[in-house]
């Protein structure tokens, strides 16, 4: 479990109330949880409430997505509370209580001046809960704007990921924007605070996964005895809890140190880990389940189709390796400094770490 254990179990109590619609793929999100949480003020956490939010720190905002993922809830928290909520607060630019999603629009938008106002013109590739948002926060070269999902001259391309979730391509055909700022942070921050949160939640799945997987192998029963009895099985759920705490180790420590400006490599760190994990993890709590646990009606897939979706969402683990590789190698950081003194990496090491 990631952070403030009463936090986490509001979160908890709130979803079970409600009570997720695990089938994967999955349709929609989880449209009763995010109304749930929305109304609990859960979706504000993490924002200073003078910007609109409910409070709390980064961390908090961390607890609750470690909270939903391990429900099996899909719902688009990461986007909106973690990086486009907080985005539009730290840029003053107000949703007016709407759901919000975050696209990266990088070179691929541009900005431009009409007699109806500033206009977006571009693609936004791979936009997550697209089609599920209000609103999107579009982050470009330094500039965010905040355009409405059904503005005239905006297009959704819908996509689908393996758990269901909608990432859909955004076509911009002078699109007028609601409002338009300078950008207070770059995309490598926010590319930091999405590995981190996407980090966590994997943990969380993962944790889950290897619970439910332990439970089954103790109550199925083949050729008279528990399948738990078995050595090759034993050895499985061993491997498993192994890299599961591999995990939970790199995200606890990337959790504590994520309002500290100088330690963007152990989120690198976090992601590449859990990502590296995932594929593993997944294929042996399959392997273990058997059949049952392919049908779309049990929750078993919710969570292995979550850990492989979000593999490579905001990075994979080779990208995550190479930004460690990049700090030993660009940056004169002695590689053994990295696995036992990384507290004291300098700040110019992973850029965009500062005010996460």
């Amino acid at each position: 479990m990631i952070g403030d254990a009463e936090l986490h179990a509001a979160v908890t109590a709130v979803i079970e109330r409600v009570g997720p619609d695990t089938t994967t793929p999955a349709t929609t999100i989880d449209t009763g949880v995010w109304a749930a949480l929305t109304d609990a003020g859960f979706t504000g956490v993490g924002i200073d409430e003078d910007l609109g939010g409910t409070g709390g720190e980064f961390t908090d905002a961390l607890t609750v997505v470690s909270a939903a993922a391990a429900s099996g809830a899909l719902t688009p928290l990461i986007e909106h509370t973690v990086l486009a909520a907080w985005l539009a607060a730290r840029s003053g630019l107000d949703l007016g209580g709407r759901t919000a999603t975050l696209a990266l629009g990088g070179e691929g938008a541009t900005v431009r001046s009409t007699d109806e106002g500033w206009v977006l013109d571009g693609l936004l590739p791979g936009v997550v809960h697209a089609c599920d948002a209000d609103v999107l926060v579009v982050h470009f070269a330094s500039s965010v704007a905040l355009v409405s999902r059904t503005a005239p001259g905006l297009t959704l391309y819908h996509g689908t990921d393996l758990l269901g979730a909608s990432v859909d391509d955004v076509a911009l055909d002078a699109v007028v924007v609601e409002q338009l700022t300078d950008s207070p942070v770059d995309s490598a921050e926010l590319r930091l605070r999405g590995a981190l949160a996407y980090a966590v939640a994997m943990s969380a799945c993962a944790d889950t996964i290897v619970e439910a997987t332990v439970r089954h192998a103790s109550q199925r029963t083949q050729f008279g005895r528990p399948l738990s009895k078995f050595q090759a099985i034993q050895q499985r759920l061993a491997s498993m809890a192994a890299l599961t705490a591999q995990t939970r180790a790199a995200v606890e420590h990337a959790v504590e140190m994520a309002e500290n400006p100088d330690h963007g490599g152990t989120i690198a760190a976090a992601k590449a880990v859990a990502s590296s994990t995932a594929r593993e993890v997944a294929a042996g709590a399959h392997q273990i389940h058997g059949a049952i646990g392919f049908t779309s009606e049990h929750h078993l897939g919710r969570f292995t189709m979550a850990l492989l979706a979000w593999r490579d969402r905001h990075g994979d683990e080779k990208y995550w390796s190479r930004v460690l590789a990049g700090r030993a190698l660009d940056d004169g950081i002695d590689p053994w400094d990295l696995v036992v003194d990384a507290d004291h990496a300098p700040p110019s090491a992973t850029p965009g770490a500062a005010n996460l």
